[in-house]
Parts: structure tokens; sequence; C-alpha cells
């Protein structure tokens, strides 16, 4: 019964994250939603982003990018979470987007990866948002 979580880390060190908080019995499309900011310092982001990279090269097999090893389950409407194919696991989509809207960075990763888990990514984002996590 955690909230999920939208996260975003601009270069400038400005950093936001949208939580949207479950209700028994109702789906996520109607459930309350809360926007927050962060403001980190250049350390943090720079950690932030070389961390998404690092993850990639270090730990391949655990990005998943190629669209056959995921899906889209649109099983409630208005709520599309990408799963791993093969074992039907919930993911996290991680992306560097540049301004101009292109991507450096873009691939998904199971919530139960170790490789994830144990990342400095991980553990920064989920400070940052932790205090928040129930209503």
């Amino acid at each position: 019964m955690l909230a999920r979580l939208q996260f975003g880390c601009h270069e400038s060190g400005g950093c936001g994250a949208t939580l949207t908080y479950p209700i028994n019995g109702f789906p996520w499309r109607r459930n309350i939603m809360k926007s927050f900011e962060f403001d980190v310092d250049a350390e943090t982001v720079n950690l932030l982003f070389s961390e998404v990279t690092r993850i990639r090269v270090e730990h391949p097999r655990e990005c998943l990018t190629a669209v056959s090893r995921l899906w889209n389950d649109t099983s409630e409407k208005g709520n599309g979470i990408t799963r791993d194919r093969k074992s039907g696991t919930l993911c996290y989509s991680i992306v560097i987007a540049r301004d101009d809207g292109g991507f450096d960075e873009q691939c998904s990763i199971r919530e139960d990866s170790d490789a994830f888990l144990n990342s400095a990514l991980y553990r920064v984002v989920t400070d940052l948002v932790a205090p928040h996590e129930n209503l």
C-alpha cells in the first residue's frame, strides 16, 4: 500500500516527484496525487545521472530495453504499467531525457532487481520521497 512514484531530476539540481496514494477498493486513476519538489546539491545530481549509466554498463542483463522483453499491463484503465514479459514483474522505467526531447539513456528494470535495489540511485530517491509515502 505504498504510493506510486514518478521522479524527475534536472541537471540544474531541481528534482520533483509525483506520488499517487493507493486507496483500498479504488482504481489508481481515482486516487489522490500530490507533487513535491526537492533541491539537491550538484554532487547528488551527478550521482543520480551517473548511476543510470553505471547500472546499464555494469548490469546489462538487468536493463530491459527490447520491446520483446517488456509488456504494458493495461488491465486497469488509465494505469499502464511496464512489466517483464517473462516473469510479469513490475518494472521501473529509467530515462535520461534531453531538453530537445531525445533520450541519452532509457531502459526498464525489474522492481526486485538487486542491481537497482543496491544502487545509490534507489537509495537517494527513496530517502527523498520516504517522508511523503503515506498520506
